[in-house]
């Protein structure tokens, strides 16, 4: 799977992680026999740099037929690297779409199942 990420902070240099840090990232989109069905790009800003920290995060998910527009909040993001803390689950709203998805409601959950591999589970209403 193909995956880019990358981080720029708002204070290059300074503290390891500051309000307004974005990162930019896109990776494939896998179905259950890990064929490739479209990929995820999006960007995220940090909000918060305490308690686990939070990230806003505005992604777009281009799958056969359309794309789907997905967007909320991330919390405990900057626990994600400590041996003993996975990164924590999370829903984000769908909130809108085009082609086979243009009316499309609903979320998409997000939970760590290996290290470095999420599975997101569309729901749509």
């Amino acid at each position: 799977m193909l995956a880019e990420q990358t981080r720029f902070p708002v204070n290059p240099g300074g503290m390891p992680a500051a309000q307004g840090d974005r990162t930019v990232f896109r990776s494939d989109l896998l179905d259950g026999n890990r064929k490739k069905i479209g990929e995820t790009g999006g960007v995220c800003t940090t909000t918060r740099t305490v308690d686990g920290g939070a990230e806003e995060c505005v992604v777009t998910y281009t799958l056969p037929g359309g794309q789907l527009s997905v967007q909320g909040m991330v919390f405990g993001i900057l626990t994600q690297g400590r041996p003993t803390t996975p990164p924590p689950p999370f829903d984000n709203a769908i909130t809108g779409g085009t082609g086979k998805y243009d009316r499309a409601r609903g979320q998409v959950h997000a939970e760590t199942i290996a290290p470095n591999t999420r599975r997101f589970t569309i729901d749509l209403d």
